[in-house]
C-alpha cells in the first residue's frame, strides 16, 4: 500500500496537472492507481506512458524503457471499456504508431512490420475514413519494399488506389490525393522494371479534363518518361508537349507557383531519379512513410556522394547523377521561394551546364542527363517566380526527347 503522505502529495500536484511532467504523472497515477484502483486512472496512465515512451524513442533512451513504456501503454488501453471511452480505437492507433516507429529504430523491423499491419487491420476493421485507410496500405507496402517483399508491396499499392479511386466522387480529400497513392503504385512498377505495367497504372492520371495546374506538369512529365520506358514514343512525345502547353498557359499564376514550392520540387525530382538511390527505396512516396532506419540512410547519403564527387576517377555523367541527389536533398530542406533561388538555383544550373559538357562528348549517356537537367531546371524556376527561363528549358528538354 502507497504512504499516506505520497498519496497526499500525489493528489495535490494534480490540482495543478499542467504544469507537472510527463514523467512525474506516471509515478502519480501508479501511486493513485493503487488507492482508487487501476481502472480509475488507465486511460490517463496509458497516456502519459504513450507521451514518456515518444520521448524517449525520439532521443535514443534505452531499448527496454522504451518499448516496455509503450507496451504497457497497449495493454493499459486495449483494457478500456469501448463504451466508456468511444475513441479508445484512436487512442490505441496512435499508441502502435508510436511503438512501431520505436520499434523501427531500436532495430526490430519484423515487429515493427507486424505494428504496421495490425495498424492497417485496425483501419479496415473501423470502415471508417478511406483517406486513412490508404494511408495505412501505403505503410505496410513501403515497410515491405525496404524487406524487398516486392509481390506483397504490388497488391497493397494497387488496393491503395482501388480505395481511392471508389472515395474520390465523395470525397474532395481523396480526389485531390488520389495521385500520390497512383504514383507510388506506378513508381514501385518502374523500379521492378515492369515498365508496361507503370505506364498502364499512371494513365488515370494523363487524362486531360482534369489538369490541376498546381501538379498536372510534373505529372504529364513523369508520364511522359513511363510511357517512353515502355516503348511509346508517340504516345510520349504527345503529353511531353501538353506538359510544355501547360506549363506556357499556367506561367505566371501564383497558385502554379506556390504548389512547385521546394519540397514539391524535391518529391518530383526523387520520384525522376528513383534509378539513381539505393535499394530498398519505395519511389513516390514520401518520407513519413518511410522506417526510420531508412529515413537515417537516405539522410547520411550526402557523405559518401561527396566522398565520389571528390574522387579523380569519377566520371562526368557520374557527377551530373551524383550531384543532381545532393540536389534533391537540399531541395526538401528548403522553404522559402528567395532561399530557393538564391542557393539552388546555382547548383542546379552547375549540373545543368556539366549534363551540357557531357551530351557534347557522349551523346547516347550525355543526352537523357541533359534532358532532365532542363526538365528539373525548368520546374524549379516556375517554383521561384522564373516561368520565362522555365519555359525556355523545357522546350529545350521537349525537342531533345524528339
Amino acid at each position: 500500500m502507497a504512504n499516506v503522505d505520497v498519496v497526499a502529495r500525489a493528489r495535490v500536484a494534480l490540482f495543478d496537472v499542467e504544469g507537472i511532467s510527463a514523467e512525474r504523472l506516471v509515478g502519480i497515477y501508479r501511486v493513485l492507481g493503487e488507492v482508487d484502483g487501476p481502472e480509475h486512472y488507465a486511460r490517463r496512465l496509458a497516456e502519459v506512458l504513450h507521451t514518456t515512451g515518444h520521448i524517449f524513442s525520439r532521443h535514443g533512451a534505452d531499448m527496454d524503457l522504451t518499448i516496455g513504456r509503450l507496451e504497457e501503454a497497449l495493454d493499459l488501453c486495449r483494457g478500456l471499456d469501448p463504451v466508456e471511452h468511444r475513441d479508445r480505437d484512436a487512442l490505441l492507433t496512435g499508441i502502435l504508431t508510436t511503438h512501431e516507429w520505436a520499434l523501427y529504430r531500436y532495430g526490430r523491423r519484423p515487429e515493427g512490420l507486424a505494428t504496421r499491419r495490425l495498424i492497417l487491420d485496425l483501419g479496415r476493421a473501423s470502415r471508417g475514413d478511406a483517406w486513412r485507410l490508404a494511408d495505412r496500405m501505403l505503410h505496410v507496402a513501403v515497410a515491405l519494399v525496404e524487406d524487398g517483399e516486392h509481390d506483397e508491396a504490388a497488391s497493397l499499392f494497387a488496393e491503395a488506389v482501388e480505395v481511392t479511386a471508389a472515395g474520390a466522387r465523395q470525397s474532395w480529400r481523396l480526389d485531390d490525393d488520389r495521385h500520390r497513392h497512383v504514383t507510388a503504385r506506378a513508381a514501385h512498377l518502374a523500379g521492378l522494371g515492369r515498365h508496361a505495367e507503370a505506364a498502364a497504372a499512371y494513365r488515370p492520371l494523363l487524362d486531360e479534363s482534369r489538369p490541376h495546374e498546381d501538379r498536372q506538369v510534373p505529372i504529364l512529365l513523369y508520364g511522359a518518361r513511363l510511357l517512353a520506358r515502355a516503348d511509346l514514343p508517340d504516345e510520349s512525345r504527345a503529353v511531353t508537349a501538353r506538359a510544355v502547353r501547360m506549363y506556357e498557359d499556367f506561367a505566371g499564376s501564383d497558385r502554379f507557383a506556390r504548389a512547385l514550392r521546394p519540397d514539391r520540387v524535391a518529391f518530383h525530382l526523387a520520384l525522376d531519379g528513383a534509378s539513381d538511390e539505393f535499394p530498398g527505396s519505395a519511389h513516390g512516396t514520401v518520407h513519413e512513410h518511410w522506417s526510420p532506419q531508412h529515413m537515417d540512410r537516405y539522410a547520411a547519403a550526402p557523405a559518401t556522394i561527396r566522398a565520389a564527387l571528390a574522387d579523380p576517377a569519377t566520371s562526368d555523367a557520374e557527377r551530373v547523377v551524383l550531384k543532381r541527389r545532393l540536389n534533391v536533398r537540399a531541395t526538401y530542406a528548403e522553404t522559402t521561394r528567395e532561399a530557393a533561388r538564391r542557393r539552388l538555383l546555382p547548383s542546379y544550373t552547375d549540373v545543368l551546364d556539366l549534363a551540357r559538357r557531357v551530351a557534347t562528348a557522349d551523346p547516347a549517356t550525355g543526352v537523357p542527363l541533359l534532358t532532365r537537367a532542363l526538365t528539373d531546371r525548368a520546374l524549379l524556376l516556375a517554383g521561384v517566380g522564373l516561368h520565362t527561363e522555365g519555359l525556355t528549358d523545357l522546350k529545350e528538354a521537349a525537342a531533345l526527347t524528339g
